[in-house]
């Protein structure tokens, strides 16, 4: 959903929206995301019987190398 409300905000620029779309899923599915990615906020989500120890990322800070960046 985050994606595509973006991508229709970036409509204008298609490869804006191909470049967020790219980092924005290297952020969510990469399988080395502890090497670039530092939790800096969770939540409890509301009540879940059948998992109460979950918890939710609402904010987190990426570090990027000059290269991937440019």
């Amino acid at each position: 959903l985050s994606v595509a409300l973006s991508g229709a905000v970036l409509a204008r620029c298609p490869a804006c929206a191909r470049n967020f779309a790219n980092i924005y899923c290297r952020n969510i599915c990469s399988p080395d995301q502890s090497l670039f990615t530092n939790v800096t906020r969770v939540l409890k989500p509301p009540a879940d019987p059948l998992n109460s120890t979950r918890l939710a990322v609402v904010e987190y800070q990426c570090y990027y190398r000059r290269h991937f960046a440019d």
